[in-house]
Formats: C-alpha cells, structure tokens, sequence
C-alpha cells in the first residue's frame, strides 16, 4: 500500500460530454478526502497529504467497519443541509443515468455546484488527464473590457459592463455585466477604464445608449451560469481584474457551445 496517491482531478468544462461512455455524477461541494484502510488502521489525508484522521471520527469509525482488508477510498466529506440521522458515514456516490445536459439543468435548480463525468473505458489515474470531467453550474473566466454603459445610479457611474471574448484573432462581444460591484471595486475600475478611452468601439457591440468605449487592455474575472443561445453570458457577476501575473488570458469562445 502507497503511503498516499496524488486524487485523480477533474477537467473543467463548458458542458456536459455526449457518448455512452460517460457516466454522470453530483459535484459534491466538499472537502477532497483520501481514506487509506490497512490491517494497521485508517488514515484519512487531504489533497496536499496532511493527515486529518482526527478531524472525521465518524469517518474513520465507518471505514473500520467495511469488509476489506485494504482499500484507498477517495471521496468528498460533505455536511448536508438537513441531518441524515442513522444515515451511514460513508456514501456511495450513485452514477445517475440521465442525459448530461439534463442532469446538469436540474442539479443547478436544485443549487448544487455542478456534475462529474467519467469515462466507464479509463482506469483511476493521478493528475488532470480528462478521464474525469467537472461541468460547474458556476464558471468563472476573463473577458476584455471593451467599455461601460453609464449610470447616474450605479457605483462609479458604470451601469454595466461591455465584455468581449477570442474568436480566433479576433474578439467578439459576449454581453455584458452589471452587477458584482461596490464603492470601491467600481471607482477603481472606472478610474483606470477612463485611461483608455476610445473615440469609436473596437468591436461591434450593436447600439448602445449611454456607452463609453475603451481599449480592451484590462481583463475581468467574471462568474456567469450559463450561454444564450446567441453567444451571451448569462446571470453574468463581475468578480474583479484579473492581473497579469494571474494569467489575464481572454476566454476563447468554443463556436459549438455558441451554437448550442
């Protein structure tokens, strides 16, 4: 038995994957576990290693009890909203058979993180390889700062955000935001944007009222839920700047999640 195996992580993803060979999960929203069970008893480790063994006595009682001699189980410790009294300490986290798609709309009206893929053909590997796949109700990722709509009402005078993502070379508009903002967070990005103002926009953004067009040099961390049909985001947040040093990287808009 290894003293402790790197968990087998999760791909991000847009949306869920199609073909049989996928199997669909809940994302729990936990804490990452590895429960070790050997005949000289139970450690339960973290992600990065660290024995936590103490912290989950329910756990490791429940992983003494399981008819093995030796195991790695690898699991998310959860708290549930309601207490699952006389409910086993240790899950099995059930494959639910159901389009990915459809599996994923009802876990995020039920505000659940998201859903797991896995493809049934792979063996359990360490590291990031797309064996797994991870589809968040929730995505978060940078767009250009292509201007702002004015607001007499709002923080910093910025109604809303006009945002743009890579299509290729070029940027293409995606909507934009107007909410996630407070005193501060908008003075300091109005104060910087007004630096880089520009006379006409650098892309088409369609007719907009009101709107102050900037060089799209600075890059949002923006939290969205989904895409409109027409490539928009959806239940968009605006989370911050990304710096340089953070990867300011465009999202690359994928021409198939547009299209459907």
């Amino acid at each position: 038995m290894p003293d402790r195996i790197d968990p087998c992580l999760a791909l991000l993803k847009p949306k869920p994957p199609k073909g049989s060979q996928w199997a669909f999960e809940v994302k729990w929203d936990g804490y990452r576990l590895a429960v070790h069970i050997e005949p000289s008893g139970v450690r339960i480790l973290t992600r990065g290693g660290h024995d936590w063994t103490d912290r989950f006595p329910a756990i490791a009682a429940e992983a003494r009890r399981l008819p093995v001699a030796t195991a790695i189980l690898d699991g998310e410790a959860v708290v549930f909203d309601e207490p699952a009294g006389g409910e086993e300490a240790i899950r099995l986290s059930e494959e639910i058979e159901a389009d990915g798609d459809v599996l994923l709309c009802i876990a995020c009206e039920h505000g659940l993180e998201g859903i797991i893929a896995k493809d049934r053909n792979s063996t359990y590997r360490s590291g990031r390889g797309g064996e797994w796949l991870k589809i968040k109700c929730i995505q978060s990722d940078g767009f250009a700062i292509v201007g702002y709509e004015k607001s007499t009402a709002s923080f910093g005078g910025i109604g809303r955000l006009l945002l743009a993502a890579r299509k290729g070379d070029e940027l293409v508009y995606v909507g934009g935001v107007g909410t996630g903002f407070n005193e501060r967070s908008a003075a300091d990005l109005r104060e910087q944007m007004d630096k880089l103002i520009i006379a006409k926009p650098a892309i088409d953004t369609g007719r907009k009222r009101n709107a102050v067009f900037v060089r799209p040099e600075l890059v949002a961390e923006i939290e969205y839920r989904a895409w409109t049909h027409d490539g928009k985001l959806r239940h968009a947040s605006y989370k911050g700047l990304r710096e340089e040093q953070d990867t300011a990287a465009v999202y690359a808009v994928d021409l198939a999640l547009k299209a459907g």
